[in-house]
C-alpha cells in the first residue's frame, strides 16, 4: 500500500505522490476508463474522501497524472547542427514514449498542462522551432500542430482497428480482412480502393507515423524559408 505511515494508532496519511503512483498503476492495469477516484482509493485501501483532500476533482488528478507520464521521458540529449534531424528524432522518441504508456494519448489529449515535466518538454521543443527560424505565432502554432499530430497518432495506434481486433484478434488479421475486402470490390465503382488495397492496409505503424512527420517537417521548413524571406525584405 503506497501511503505515508504516521504514528502508531493513527490512520495512515496519504501523499499526493502516493495517489499519483496508485493512479498510474490503475491506468496501466485497467485503462483510462477505469481511472476513477473510487478505483484509485481502492488501490490504496482507503476511502474516496481521503483523496479529495489532495485533489479536488478527478480532472485535477488527471492533470497531475498526465504530467507525470513525461517524468521518465529522455529529451535533453545532445543536439546536432541539423534542426530537422533533431525535430524528427525527438518527435519520434516522444511518440514511442507515449505508445509505451497505456492510454497516454487519450489522457493528455486536449489538455494545456503546466506541470514541471511538461514545461521542460515544451521548452526543449520550442527551442527547435526557433532554431528553424520561426518566431511568434509561427513557432507557437507549428509546435501545437506537431503536438496534435503526435497525440492523435498515438490515440490511433492505441485503438483497436475494428471489432475483430477489439474482440481479441491480432491487428494483422483485421488488416488482412480489410485488404481482402478492398481487393474484392468492383474496380469500376471503387477503382482507387482496389488499386491501393495493399498500401492502405500496410501494417507498419512506425512507417506511417514517420511519413506524416516528414511531411509536417517539410511544411515547417517551407514556412521557415518564407518567414526568412519576409524578414529580409523588411
Amino acid at each position: 500500500m503506497s501511503v505515508v505511515v504516521g504514528r502508531p494508532g493513527r490512520k495512515p496519511v496519504l501523499s499526493r505522490e502516493a495517489i499519483v503512483a496508485a493512479s498510474l498503476r490503475v491506468l496501466e492495469r485497467d485503462g483510462l476508463d477505469a481511472l476513477t477516484i473510487r478505483n484509485v482509493a481502492a488501490e490504496l485501501g482507503v476511502k474516496s474522501a481521503s483523496l479529495y483532500w489532495h485533489f479536488a476533482t478527478k480532472d485535477a488528478l488527471v492533470d497531475q497524472l498526465a504530467d507525470e507520464l513525461l517524468a521518465d521521458l529522455d529529451f535533453a540529449g545532445p543536439l546536432s547542427i541539423d534542426w530537422r534531424a533533431d525535430l524528427r528524432e525527438r518527435s519520434f522518441r516522444f511518440y514511442k514514449h507515449m505508445l509505451s504508456k497505456r492510454d497516454a494519448g487519450r489522457l493528455r489529449a486536449g489538455r494545456l498542462l503546466t506541470g514541471p515535466n511538461t514545461l521542460r518538454w515544451m521548452e526543449h521543443g520550442l527551442a527547435l522551432f526557433r532554431r528553424a527560424g520561426l518566431e511568434g505565432l509561427d513557432a507557437a502554432f507549428a509546435s501545437h500542430a506537431l503536438h496534435v499530430y503526435i497525440q492523435g497518432f498515438v490515440i490511433f495506434a492505441q485503438s483497436p482497428l475494428s471489432a475483430r481486433e477489439a474482440e481479441g484478434a491480432p491487428a494483422a488479421e483485421a488488416l488482412g480482412a480489410a485488404r481482402a475486402l478492398f481487393a474484392s470490390l468492383s474496380p469500376a465503382e471503387f477503382p482507387n480502393l482496389v488499386a491501393l488495397a495493399g498500401p492502405l492496409t500496410e501494417g507498419d505503424t512506425d512507417a506511417r507515423f514517420l511519413y506524416g512527420l516528414d511531411c509536417m517537417i517539410d511544411g515547417i521548413a517551407a514556412r521557415s524559408a518564407s518567414a526568412g524571406r519576409g524578414r529580409q525584405q523588411q
